[in-house]
């Protein structure tokens, strides 16, 4: 856990991004609603309220729900619906279904609501009510575990780039009133994070831990590449406000985006209550959009948690925590409803792809963030400060961190075959209409009439969701058109590995890992595991034998069973080869390390796996060989003792005397036959038999030979043949950790009981996994 002090920087950043999105969810909206007399309440009290349900909401999702670093925001999944609904129902009070105007003919109670904000808000927060119950509902049933379990590369790859395009129309709006300040947004940004990612500043010192030594090991400019640049812009922008210099420019389109009169005679405390500007008002219309709004919020939220996991290399999300981060989200979407906000709360995308860019994804500070939101939504004065942000600075938040969503989703198009024409059309086909439909509907709502409004509302707020048509296609696709699991990218999923082992020495090390069906292996010099050192952490700048001798602490155990509690480890398997990530700490940083493994030679197989097994199927022969003997000892002892004249205490013998041939044969035709096709293991035909026991014979002889060799000649070989690389030295072979899970080790010559003359004993072979 890092230190108070950084804790409250980095929510501090985490607060800029969330007030960002917060503005931009409110600035599309309202404009939507009529005017606002002045008795109806001002807009920094609606910012307020969202300000405090976002932050009760991220405390529930950061520590009941996903526990993953999550900021939580109405996300545009619910502005769409949002917007679709209040703009159908102040066009329905002025204008009849050709667009022309009409007088109203409604009851005496129900005039004095039609039109105004106040009502169109009432049912907006319906909709939003119905929307949070729609998700506990989802994620009670475990709807949305399981549709993560199913979705696979080409589901994950379109969806997270789609998520990430479909705000590129508002951060162009916002760009465009003043692409100076945005673009000075943007170059800052990528400078610090990018140019400057491993640069560390002497004057900013940082506490490591609790009682421990303050070290500049931060990078800085990395660690604060958000809100540096924000920060920075906005305080231009202040300067040049001050000094009448003018910057902003507005057309007549982002005009109506005005703040106006918003922090005027707002209140410096009220605690927000449910039902304190009416109760939310259930028709039929919320329910539709209530049911759209959650539908595309939970496909966007499973693709933040997959984002945010990808993002902080985490492990990914097991089903039932995705499905407590969804019940979490609609908790936070009931409260906001029975407050009165037009939006719900959802993962935010912008928040967790600048923890990704920071890589500062301490759940600590998401936490302090929310108790910050929480008192920000007691004070509409306060909360009422972010209105003065420039509109640009919004645009410019948009582009940095959406980018990085769109370029996750692209990096996961590495685990599937792209080459193939099946995802080649998918992900086109997806992608494509995703943009198209909704870039149609916009233009063109009426087109889309089916006869009930409620009905219409409901495809016409799905529709035009780019994520819910991404998502919607391409996992219908992808479950519906056949394709091999490599040809799907099913193969990178985790891979329970059954043995392992590993060699580290101050020039690099070697790595074996084996599932019993196929054998991987890595082996990398100082060289090589200094240049990924670099490229995993930016921000440790130590010597490559600490790594190695991390990565010896690390993986020791973890081959002998004994994984550290404190370190993860995932094992993907794709078409490549293996990939084994780790994520520990190394001097209070987090410690990354992937292990790339392609698939071992032949040669290196056979030393350190094959030879290995045949000597202890060797072993065991021989061990079959003497107990057969006292068998056969016993019965002669037990023959000579009748033929000599003694007698029983017993009437008969309870065993037969034992048939050596029999016993042979039964072991050959039953016993192994039924070992070897316990579980999913091959079966054991005649050809396999005949080739086990010429192998078996052949280094039996061998085994002899060298016996016989070595009483005159000195040591034999250890089982390897001339020719054969050596994976390892005999004095790194006694540093080697092998694991105890699906391998049996091979027993010491002493420990054997000592055979017969005419028998010869296998030396013991000397493998990595022996």
């Amino acid at each position: 856990m890092c230190s108070w002090l950084l804790s409250c920087c980095l929510a501090l950043q985490h607060l800029a991004v969330q007030a960002s999105l917060l503005c931009i969810f409110h600035l599309f909206l309202l404009p939507t609603l009529p005017e606002e007399p002045p008795h109806v309440q001002a807009t920094s009290e609606l910012l307020a309220r969202s300000f405090f349900a976002c932050g009760i909401s991220t405390v529930l999702q950061t520590t009941l729900g996903s526990r993953l670093p999550l900021v939580q925001i109405p996300s545009f999944e619910y502005l769409v619906p949002a917007m679709v609904l209040s703009s159908h129902l102040s066009l329905g009070t002025s204008t009849d279904r050709n667009g022309t105007a009409v007088a109203s003919t409604c009851p005496a109670p129900h005039c004095t609501a039609a039109g105004s904000r106040a009502a169109l808000l009432q049912e907006v927060s319906g909709a939003v009510l119905v929307s949070g119950l729609v998700q506990l509902l989802l994620g009670v049933l475990g709807v949305c575990g399981w549709a993560a379990r199913r979705c696979g590369p080409m589901v994950l790859a379109p969806s997270l780039s789609i998520i990430g395009l479909s705000a590129y129309k508002e951060a162009a709006f916002f760009c465009s009133t003043n692409w100076g300040v945005a673009l000075l947004l943007m170059l800052l940004a990528v400078i610090f994070s990018q140019h400057l990612g491993s640069c560390r500043l002497p004057f900013c010192a940082w506490p490591q831990a609790r009682g421990g030594p303050t070290e500049p090991s931060i990078p800085t400019p990395r660690t604060f590449s958000v809100l540096l640049p924000f920060a920075g812009v906005c305080i231009v922008c202040a300067i040049l406000s001050h000094l009448h210099v003018p910057w902003e420019s507005l057309d007549p389109a982002t005009a109506q985006l005005s703040w106006a009169n918003s922090t005027s005679h707002a209140p410096w405390l009220r605690i927000p209550y449910a039902g304190e500007w009416g109760w939310p008002l259930l028709t039929t219309r919320a329910l539709a959009a209530g049911i759209a709004m959650a539908i595309s919020c939970s496909m966007n939220s499973v693709g933040c948690y997959v984002l945010c996991g990808k993002l902080l290399r985490a492990p990914r999300l097991p089903p039932h925590a995705c499905n407590r981060g969804l019940c979490m989200e609609g908790l936070g979407s009931l409260l906001a409803g029975l407050l009165g906000t037009p939006g719900g709360t959802a993962a935010s995308i912008a928040n967790a792809c600048a923890a990704g860019l920071t890589q500062a994804g301490s759940r600590h500070s998401v936490q302090v963030s929310a108790l910050a939101c929480v008192v920000l939504g007691m004070s509409p004065r306060l909360a009422g400060l972010f209105t003065h942000i420039p509109l640009a600075v919004h645009g410019g938040v948009l582009c940095i961190t959406y980018a990085v969503a769109v370029g996750t989703g692209i990096s996961y198009f590495q685990y599937a075959d792209i080459d193939s024409g099946r995802n080649i059309f998918i992900v086109g086909f997806t992608m494509f209409m995703a943009l198209l439909v909704p870039r149609w509907l916009s233009t063109a709502p009426a087109h889309l009439a089916t006869g009930w409004v409620p009905l219409d509302l409901l495809f016409l707020s799905l529709l035009m969701v780019p994520v819910f048509l991404t998502g919607f296609l391409s996992f219908f696709m992808e479950n519906t058109v056949s394709g091999t699991l490599e040809e799907r990218g099913l193969f990178s999923e985790l891979v329970p590995w059954k043995a392992g082992a590993a060699c580290f020495r101050d020039t690099g090390y070697v790595l074996l890992i084996s599932d019993l069906s196929s054998v991987w292996y890595e082996s990398a010099d100082a060289e090589a595991v200094g240049q990924r050192s670099k490229e995993l952490n930016k921000r440790l700048t130590v010597h490559v034998s600490s790594f190695l001798h991390r990565l010896r602490n690390l993986m020791c155990p973890l081959l002998t069973g004994q994984p550290d509690a404190a370190t993860s480890f995932s094992c993907h398997r794709a078409a490549s080869g293996l990939s084994l990530h780790v994520k520990s700490e190394l001097s209070g940083l987090p410690f990354y390390w992937d292990f790339h493994c392609c698939l071992a030679p032949v040669e290196m197989v056979s030393r350190h796996l094959v030879r290995p097994l045949i000597r202890m199927s060797l072993a065991l022969q021989y061990q079959v060989q003497e107990l057969t003997s006292l068998l056969l000892q016993k019965d002669a002892e037990i023959e000579d003792y009748r033929e000599s004249g003694a007698s029983l205490s017993r009437d008969r013998l309870q065993t037969k005397p034992f048939q050596e041939e029999m016993f042979q044969q039964n072991f050959m035709a039953e016993t192994l036959p039924r070992i070897c096709s316990v579980g999913a293991g091959q079966s054991f035909p005649s050809a396999l038999q005949q080739l086990y026991m010429a192998v078996t014979q052949q280094e039996a002889k061998q085994a002899q030979k060298w016996q016989h060799s070595g009483d005159a000649e000195g040591p034999a070989p250890t089982g390897e043949t001339t020719g054969h690389p050596q994976l390892l030295p005999p004095s790194q072979e006694d540093e080697t950790a092998s694991s105890s899970e699906g391998i049996m080790p091979v027993s010491s010559p002493a420990q054997k009981p000592r055979l017969p003359a005419a028998k010869a004993k296998p030396k013991k072979a000397k493998g990595l996994f022996s």
